[in-house]
């Protein structure tokens, strides 16, 4: 018996609001992989970096406006 594999396709129109807090989170995890990466490049613990995000928010406030799942979905995509 062969397996049959499916998939769906979907087109999502946002508004621009939504447009605005998706380019926001990608910029905020992008900025977190690249400060992580350039902080030591040869060993993350990613769990003492996850407990560094607060200090980084406080210093960054900007990075209050995303969802902090996907800050700390960068540093484990790291």
């Amino acid at each position: 018996m062969e397996k049959m594999m499916k998939g769906y396709i979907f087109r999502l129109y946002p508004t621009e609001k939504q447009i605005e807090l998706i380019e926001k989170s990608f910029g905020c995890s992008r900025y977190i992989y690249n400060y992580f990466l350039g902080k030591n490049k040869n060993y993350i613990n990613s769990y003492k970096a996850i407990k560094e995000i607060p200090n980084l928010i406080k210093e960054k406030p900007w990075l209050s406006e995303v969802d902090s799942c996907s800050l700390r979905c960068s540093i484990f995509n790291l």
